[in-house]
């Protein structure tokens, strides 16, 4: 059993972040845990010093770090001398590519885990370091089955609600348009809600006429209200090609009764039902099609809200992966 302590590094601890759900499944444990967030720091350097000075004042066992794009191999080695456990969770794919700036910290890392199934071979072709699939599931506490009351329905009511940014960053630091396109479309059609803080400043400008986003922190128990006012939670992924890779909204939005309607992905098949947990779409048209199809048929979605809910609250709470991140740490830890 593992019984170290363990410093969670991310970028930031907000409390809709995946550290802060670890943070809380570790402690209910009875795992000491601490934590080092680097990205208010202005620079990669001041990162790394931070992180140096935090792991030598609180000589953890294991450092399990989410993402690190601010921390180099060399501060990953010297972490090592210390004689500290180093654990990497990559929970994004972008393009189906492994990133440059991570196959370093793979080589140094002990132990790493990728949300992506289907990248698996290619971050064992980087390294010897032992790999493996371990995706996010949702936090059960973090989404209570009945959300606040007094919440004026009609603030979250909508057609088709989106939670997530409109545009996002690829690994070159590009904005990507294409979500604002397909956002559009589906805008034009149907009655179009997009919740949440977006990841680009200018969104509001870049979008134009009509902008659909209600910007404020849409997690957690606000998720359920989302969900309760929406007919139809939309999915959709930043690639569509790897396998059993997809959004962990997927998990979050039925943990939360949310109807959803998502973009297909090699294997989900192997983890949802399809019209039974939630129903997936090939192409835009076919989305759209379906969005019009389940409009019209609010009992059909209520029944396949209620089976996805029940499906991911009883296989895919994020316990369960953290106990088995724990049971591998373990094992090639040694002691």
């Amino acid at each position: 059993m593992l019984n170290k302590k363990i410093l969670i590094a991310a970028p930031i601890f907000l409390e809709w972040d995946l550290g802060s759900y670890l943070l809380s499944i570790l402690g209910s444990k009875g795992i000491v845990c601490e934590t080092f967030a680097y990205q208010p720091f202005t620079s990669a350097p001041e990162s790394e010093r931070e992180l140096l000075k935090k792991v030598e004042e609180s000589g953890p066992g294991i450092l399990l770090g989410l993402k690190l794009d601010r921390v180099g191999a060399g501060t990953l080695r010297a972490i090592k001398r210390m004689g500290v456990f180093v654990a990497l969770w990559y929970v994004d794919c972008v393009d189906g590519n492994v990133p440059g700036w991570i196959k370093p910290l793979h080589r140094e890392a002990d132990i790493f885990f990728t949300t992506a199934l289907g990248m698996l071979s290619k971050y064992r072709e980087v390294s010897g370091t032992p790999s493996y699939w371990l995706y996010e599931g949702a936090h059960l506490g973090a989404f209570p089955l009945r959300a606040q009351e007094g919440n004026p329905k009609r603030i979250y009511r909508s057609e088709v609600a989106f939670v997530g940014s409109i545009y996002y960053y690829d690994e070159h630091d590009v904005i990507v348009t294409e979500r604002e396109r397909f956002l559009k479309q589906v805008n034009e059609r149907f009655g179009l809600k997009i919740w949440g803080p977006q990841g680009v400043r200018d969104a509001s400008a870049r979008w134009g006429a009509n902008y659909p986003a209600v910007e404020w922190p849409a997690y957690n128990s606000e998720l359920v209200n989302v969900c309760r006012g929406a007919d139809i939670v939309l999915g959709t992924n930043t690639t569509n090609s790897v396998e059993c890779y997809f959004s962990n909204r997927t998990f979050i939005t039925l943990a939360s009764g949310g109807f959803h309607l998502t973009r297909y992905v090699p294997g989900l098949e192997t983890m949802f039902e399809n019209r039974k947990h939630l129903v997936w779409y090939d192409t835009e048209e076919e989305c759209f099609r379906l969005i019009d199809y389940y409009l019209k048929r609010p009992e059909l979605r209520k029944q396949i809200a209620l089976e996805g809910r029940s499906w991911v609250r009883r296989r895919y709470g994020m316990t369960r992966q953290v106990n088995r991140m724990l049971r591998l740490m373990d094992r090639h830890r040694g002691d």
